[in-house]
Protein backbone atom coordinates (compact mmCIF):
# COMPACT_ATOMS: atom_id res chain seq x y z
CA UNK A 1 0.00 0.00 0.00
CA UNK A 2 2.65 2.31 0.63
CA UNK A 3 4.65 1.73 -2.78
CA UNK A 4 1.29 2.07 -4.32
CA UNK A 5 1.04 5.77 -2.41
CA UNK A 6 4.63 6.37 -3.61
CA UNK A 7 3.58 5.50 -7.14
CA UNK A 8 0.80 7.74 -6.92
CA UNK A 9 2.50 11.04 -6.02
CA UNK A 10 4.96 10.29 -8.45
CA UNK A 11 2.58 10.63 -11.37
CA UNK A 12 2.93 14.40 -11.52
CA UNK A 13 2.91 17.49 -9.56
CA UNK A 14 -0.94 17.67 -8.80
CA UNK A 15 -1.15 13.96 -7.58
CA UNK A 16 1.82 14.76 -5.26
CA UNK A 17 -0.09 18.35 -4.45
CA UNK A 18 -3.76 16.57 -3.47
CA UNK A 19 -1.25 13.93 -0.71
CA UNK A 20 0.29 17.43 0.69
CA UNK A 21 -2.40 19.31 0.99
CA UNK A 22 -4.35 16.28 2.90
CA UNK A 23 -1.33 16.25 5.34
CA UNK A 24 -1.56 19.99 5.81
CA UNK A 25 -5.49 20.11 6.47
CA UNK A 26 -5.33 16.76 8.48
CA UNK A 27 -2.56 17.13 11.13
CA UNK A 28 -2.42 13.13 11.90
CA UNK A 29 -1.23 12.74 8.39
CA UNK A 30 1.00 15.29 7.78
CA UNK A 31 4.24 13.52 8.26
CA UNK A 32 2.43 11.31 5.65
CA UNK A 33 2.57 14.69 2.98
CA UNK A 34 5.92 15.53 4.41
CA UNK A 35 7.32 12.83 3.40
CA UNK A 36 5.52 12.84 -0.33
CA UNK A 37 7.25 16.44 -0.64
CA UNK A 38 10.47 15.28 0.44
CA UNK A 39 9.86 11.76 -2.20
CA UNK A 40 9.31 14.83 -5.04
CA UNK A 41 12.57 16.72 -4.29
CA UNK A 42 14.27 13.69 -4.59
CA UNK A 43 12.81 11.87 -6.95
CA UNK A 44 12.09 14.54 -9.28
CA UNK A 45 13.98 18.05 -8.91
CA UNK A 46 14.07 20.55 -6.67
CA UNK A 47 12.28 22.73 -8.20
CA UNK A 48 8.65 20.65 -8.36
CA UNK A 49 9.63 19.53 -4.96
CA UNK A 50 9.16 23.29 -3.67
CA UNK A 51 6.24 23.44 -6.30
CA UNK A 52 4.54 21.33 -3.62
CA UNK A 53 5.80 22.34 -0.60
CA UNK A 54 5.39 25.74 -1.37
CA UNK A 55 1.08 25.12 -2.24
CA UNK A 56 0.53 22.69 0.71
CA UNK A 57 2.39 25.38 2.89
CA UNK A 58 -0.54 27.92 2.32
CA UNK A 59 -3.71 25.49 3.26
CA UNK A 60 -1.53 24.69 6.63
CA UNK A 61 -0.73 28.47 7.33
CA UNK A 62 -4.10 29.10 6.36
CA UNK A 63 -5.33 26.83 9.33
CA UNK A 64 -2.40 27.54 11.58
CA UNK A 65 -3.45 31.60 11.40
CA UNK A 66 -7.47 30.42 12.50
CA UNK A 67 -5.79 27.72 15.25
CA UNK A 68 -3.13 29.32 16.26
CA UNK A 69 -1.06 25.78 15.47
CA UNK A 70 1.62 26.45 13.01
CA UNK A 71 2.65 22.76 13.99
CA UNK A 72 2.15 21.63 10.23
CA UNK A 73 3.54 24.37 8.16
CA UNK A 74 6.88 24.06 10.56
CA UNK A 75 7.19 20.49 9.57
CA UNK A 76 6.61 20.73 5.76
CA UNK A 77 9.17 23.15 5.46
CA UNK A 78 11.59 21.02 7.80
CA UNK A 79 11.24 18.51 5.91
CA UNK A 80 11.52 20.37 2.21
CA UNK A 81 14.82 22.09 3.52
CA UNK A 82 15.89 18.25 4.43
CA UNK A 83 15.42 16.94 1.25
CA UNK A 84 16.46 19.97 -0.77
CA UNK A 85 19.76 19.34 1.46
CA UNK A 86 20.11 15.58 0.80
CA UNK A 87 19.50 16.07 -2.90
CA UNK A 88 22.46 18.41 -3.38
CA UNK A 89 25.17 16.86 -0.85
CA UNK A 90 23.57 13.01 -0.86
CA UNK A 91 24.93 12.92 2.30
CA UNK A 92 21.63 11.92 4.61
CA UNK A 93 22.92 12.81 8.04
CA UNK A 94 23.57 16.21 6.78
CA UNK A 95 19.85 16.16 5.68
CA UNK A 96 18.96 15.04 8.86
CA UNK A 97 21.58 18.14 10.46
CA UNK A 98 19.66 20.36 8.13
CA UNK A 99 16.13 19.81 9.91
CA UNK A 100 17.45 20.87 13.66
CA UNK A 101 18.21 24.82 13.21
CA UNK A 102 14.61 24.89 10.85
CA UNK A 103 13.11 23.13 14.11
CA UNK A 104 14.85 25.56 16.08
CA UNK A 105 13.92 28.74 14.09
CA UNK A 106 10.36 27.56 14.21
CA UNK A 107 10.63 27.25 18.03
CA UNK A 108 12.12 30.84 18.74
CA UNK A 109 9.61 32.16 16.21
CA UNK A 110 6.65 30.62 18.26
CA UNK A 111 7.79 31.44 21.23
CA UNK A 112 8.14 35.29 19.85
CA UNK A 113 5.16 35.45 18.00
CA UNK A 114 2.52 32.74 19.28
CA UNK A 115 2.94 33.18 22.88
CA UNK A 116 -0.85 33.29 22.95
CA UNK A 117 -0.75 29.91 21.62
CA UNK A 118 1.53 28.43 24.08
CA UNK A 119 -0.53 29.78 26.68
CA UNK A 120 -3.81 27.71 25.94
CA UNK A 121 -1.71 25.00 26.05
CA UNK A 122 -0.43 25.19 29.63
CA UNK A 123 -4.19 26.24 30.22
CA UNK A 124 -5.20 22.81 29.18
CA UNK A 125 -2.16 21.08 30.84
CA UNK A 126 -2.85 23.16 34.23
CA UNK A 127 -6.13 21.24 34.26
CA UNK A 128 -4.69 17.94 34.04
CA UNK A 129 -2.15 19.04 36.67
CA UNK A 130 -4.99 20.72 39.12
CA UNK A 131 -6.78 17.39 38.64
CA UNK A 132 -3.84 15.10 39.74
CA UNK A 133 -3.29 17.57 42.92
CA UNK A 134 -6.46 17.13 44.14
CA UNK A 135 -6.31 13.09 43.72
CA UNK A 136 -2.07 13.11 45.52
CA UNK A 137 -0.88 13.58 48.67
CA UNK A 138 2.40 15.50 47.50
CA UNK A 139 1.36 18.71 45.50
CA UNK A 140 4.99 19.46 45.25
CA UNK A 141 6.18 17.03 43.43
CA UNK A 142 2.75 17.26 40.99
CA UNK A 143 4.30 21.07 40.96
CA UNK A 144 7.53 20.13 39.29
CA UNK A 145 5.01 18.32 35.99
CA UNK A 146 3.80 22.03 35.26
CA UNK A 147 5.99 23.43 32.15
CA UNK A 148 6.97 26.86 31.48
CA UNK A 149 5.75 28.55 28.66
CA UNK A 150 10.14 28.38 26.77
CA UNK A 151 9.97 24.99 28.04
CA UNK A 152 6.74 24.03 26.07
CA UNK A 153 8.00 25.94 22.76
CA UNK A 154 11.32 23.84 23.15
CA UNK A 155 9.72 20.55 23.63
CA UNK A 156 7.52 21.36 20.53
CA UNK A 157 10.91 22.52 18.68
CA UNK A 158 12.13 18.33 19.84
CA UNK A 159 8.96 16.78 18.37
CA UNK A 160 8.77 18.63 15.29
CA UNK A 161 12.30 17.87 14.25
CA UNK A 162 12.12 14.16 15.41
CA UNK A 163 8.75 13.73 12.97
CA UNK A 164 10.77 15.91 10.09
CA UNK A 165 13.37 13.04 10.53
CA UNK A 166 11.29 10.11 10.27
CA UNK A 167 9.57 11.63 7.24
CA UNK A 168 12.63 12.47 5.22
CA UNK A 169 14.00 9.01 5.82
CA UNK A 170 9.97 7.93 4.80
CA UNK A 171 10.49 9.94 2.04
CA UNK A 172 13.96 8.45 0.88
CA UNK A 173 12.88 4.99 1.37
CA UNK A 174 9.91 5.43 -1.06
CA UNK A 175 12.14 6.83 -3.51
CA UNK A 176 14.51 3.55 -2.84
CA UNK A 177 11.42 1.50 -3.43
CA UNK A 178 10.44 3.14 -6.45
CA UNK A 179 13.85 3.14 -8.33
CA UNK A 180 16.40 0.90 -6.48
CA UNK A 181 14.48 -1.16 -4.15
CA UNK A 182 16.83 -2.46 -1.34
CA UNK A 183 19.36 0.46 -1.38
CA UNK A 184 17.57 2.20 1.71
CA UNK A 185 18.48 -0.55 3.75
CA UNK A 186 21.37 -0.70 3.09
CA UNK A 187 22.03 3.31 3.12
CA UNK A 188 20.49 3.43 6.83
CA UNK A 189 22.19 1.20 8.17
CA UNK A 190 25.81 2.45 7.49
CA UNK A 191 24.36 6.31 9.02
CA UNK A 192 26.94 8.10 10.50
CA UNK A 193 27.92 11.24 12.06
CA UNK A 194 31.22 13.09 11.49
CA UNK A 195 33.39 12.45 14.60
CA UNK A 196 33.09 16.33 15.20
CA UNK A 197 29.52 16.95 15.17
CA UNK A 198 28.54 14.17 17.13
CA UNK A 199 31.01 15.18 19.83
CA UNK A 200 29.87 18.99 19.45
CA UNK A 201 25.88 17.88 19.48
CA UNK A 202 26.37 14.83 22.03
CA UNK A 203 28.01 17.27 24.73
CA UNK A 204 25.09 20.11 23.89
CA UNK A 205 22.62 17.62 24.70
CA UNK A 206 24.03 16.42 28.17
CA UNK A 207 25.23 19.82 29.12
CA UNK A 208 21.65 21.74 28.72
CA UNK A 209 20.22 17.86 30.29
CA UNK A 210 22.51 19.63 32.88
CA UNK A 211 21.54 23.25 33.06
CA UNK A 212 17.81 22.59 33.95
CA UNK A 213 14.48 21.74 32.57
CA UNK A 214 14.45 24.58 29.98
CA UNK A 215 17.78 24.49 28.87
CA UNK A 216 17.19 20.88 28.70
CA UNK A 217 14.07 20.91 26.56
CA UNK A 218 16.26 23.14 23.98
CA UNK A 219 19.48 21.32 23.99
CA UNK A 220 17.27 18.24 23.13
CA UNK A 221 17.08 19.16 19.62
CA UNK A 222 21.27 18.29 19.41
CA UNK A 223 20.51 14.93 20.08
CA UNK A 224 17.87 14.02 17.53
CA UNK A 225 20.11 13.67 15.19
CA UNK A 226 22.48 11.41 16.49
CA UNK A 227 19.25 9.31 18.27
CA UNK A 228 18.55 8.54 14.28
CA UNK A 229 21.90 7.36 13.45
CA UNK A 230 21.60 5.60 17.09
CA UNK A 231 18.98 3.67 15.43
CA UNK A 232 20.26 3.38 12.21
CA UNK A 233 23.14 1.24 14.32
CA UNK A 234 20.70 -0.71 16.23
CA UNK A 235 19.41 -1.87 13.33
CA UNK A 236 22.88 -2.39 11.72
CA UNK A 237 23.64 -4.95 15.04
CA UNK A 238 20.25 -6.41 14.79
CA UNK A 239 21.00 -7.70 10.69
CA UNK A 240 24.43 -8.97 11.61
CA UNK A 241 23.30 -11.17 14.57
CA UNK A 242 20.10 -12.04 13.29
CA UNK A 243 18.19 -10.91 15.96
CA UNK A 244 15.41 -10.00 14.21
CA UNK A 245 11.96 -7.90 14.30
CA UNK A 246 11.09 -8.98 17.98
CA UNK A 247 14.36 -7.44 19.26
CA UNK A 248 14.07 -4.20 17.72
CA UNK A 249 10.18 -3.85 18.78
CA UNK A 250 11.40 -4.19 22.26
CA UNK A 251 14.14 -2.08 21.70
CA UNK A 252 12.13 0.68 20.57
CA UNK A 253 9.91 0.40 23.24
CA UNK A 254 12.33 0.22 26.12
CA UNK A 255 14.02 3.53 24.45
CA UNK A 256 10.86 5.19 24.82
CA UNK A 257 10.08 4.38 28.52
CA UNK A 258 13.37 4.39 29.59
CA UNK A 259 15.57 7.85 29.93
CA UNK A 260 18.92 5.86 30.71
CA UNK A 261 18.76 4.66 27.10
CA UNK A 262 18.39 7.33 25.66
CA UNK A 263 21.76 8.54 26.97
CA UNK A 264 22.95 4.79 26.12
CA UNK A 265 22.02 5.41 22.42
CA UNK A 266 24.16 8.62 22.41
CA UNK A 267 26.83 6.74 24.16
CA UNK A 268 26.69 3.75 21.54
CA UNK A 269 27.16 6.26 18.68
CA UNK A 270 30.21 7.75 19.99
CA UNK A 271 31.66 4.59 20.34
CA UNK A 272 30.79 4.01 16.94
CA UNK A 273 32.10 6.90 15.67
CA UNK A 274 35.81 6.35 17.27
CA UNK A 275 36.14 2.57 17.79
CA UNK A 276 33.71 1.59 15.05
CA UNK A 277 31.32 -0.33 16.99
CA UNK A 278 28.92 -1.30 14.27
CA UNK A 279 31.95 -3.30 12.70
CA UNK A 280 33.38 -5.14 15.98
CA UNK A 281 29.81 -6.40 16.80
CA UNK A 282 29.64 -7.67 13.28
CA UNK A 283 32.99 -9.61 13.27
CA UNK A 284 33.14 -10.24 16.76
Amino acid sequence: MMRDLAEFIMRGRWQALAVAVIGSVLVIAAPVSAAAIALVTLGRSMRDGAWVALWSLLPALLLGWVSGDYGTGLLLLSVFVGAAVLAQTYSLSLALLAVVPVSALGGVALLMFNSAFLDALLTVFDTWIEALEASADDAAVIELLRPSVPQVAGLMAVGNSLIACLSLLLGRYWQAALYKPGAFGVEFRALRLPAVWAVVLVSITVAGALGGKELAAWAALAGIPVTICGFALLHQVARDRQLGIGFLAVSYMLWAFVDLLKVGVLVAVLLDVFFDFGRRAKTS
